[in-house]
């Protein structure tokens, strides 16, 4: 398949094989309501196993973080609905970081998730923090910027967390924001910075329909500016202010 082509993920990697829904019944210990989001799913495939041997990629092991390989996924879904939690179940039911693709109609999705060690219980690993694209088509110059061969591949870990800060900054460059010198850190804070700013403005706009009151709909309104004015400067420089 193109993308996977584009990725330059290797021949010799290649799985292809259906997994059954049943399989993260049994093993995700899921709640009957995390069980339904397995009615918006089609099929569920494993594409790829990225081991050592099959890509001479080292694996990666610390006291919190194990990377020995990376599971990719697919997911076609009959209905794009609650994409969020049907991704979430799906990586904490296989304890291995992973890609997940989904696919609705012509268009995939990429969701990614890193993993610690659950401090509790060091045989169990933890989702700690999920990334995704946005909905794109097969053909999209993405898949392309994130190939093995333009990322760092020193060990397992060092890869997913590439394609992972890639993902990040891809949202920055969606909004026409130059991202070349932006850390995977510095864009998530910069996203999470201006989403919060929206819907601040939001909310502070259906209070200003609702304000009777001249003067406070005028300190309403100050308050609006000054988010905007934040909003311009860091889309400008593209980073929050250090």
């Amino acid at each position: 398949m193109e993308i996977y082509e584009n990725m330059s993920l290797p021949p010799t990697a290649r799985i292809d094989r259906v997994v059954a829904k049943k399989q993260f019944y049994d093993n995700g210990d899921l709640s009957s309501a995390d069980k339904k989001l397995f009615d918006h799913v089609e099929k569920i495939y494993w594409r790829y196993a990225l081991k050592t041997e099959t890509t001479f990629i080292p694996s990666f092991v610390d006291e919190t973080k194990e990377y020995p390989e990376i599971e990719v996924m697919e997911v076609v879904l009959r209905e794009n609905k609650q994409i969020n939690r049907l991704a979430e179940v799906i990586m904490r039911s296989i304890p291995y970081p992973m890609l997940i693709f989904f696919r609705h109609d012509e268009k995939i999705q990429l969701w990614m998730g890193k993993l610690r060690q659950n401090q509790g219980d060091a045989s169990r690993m933890t989702l700690t923090d999920t990334e995704a694209t946005e909905w794109l088509m097969e053909d999209d110059g993405f898949w392309e910027a994130i190939s093995l061969k333009k990322c760092p591949a020193a060990n397992f870990c060092l890869l997913y967390e590439a394609w992972f800060d890639i993902i990040s900054r891809s949202h920055l460059a969606a909004m026409n924001i130059e991202t070349e010198q932006i850390s995977g850190d510095e864009a998530r804070e910069t996203v999470e910075r201006l989403k919060a700013i929206e819907q601040e403005m939001a909310s502070l706009r259906s209070r200003m329909k609702k304000e009777s009151q001249f003067n406070r709909k005028v300190e309403l309104n100050t308050k609006l500016q000054k988010l905007k004015r934040e909003k311009a400067k860091i889309t400008e420089q593209g980073r929050l202010d250090v």
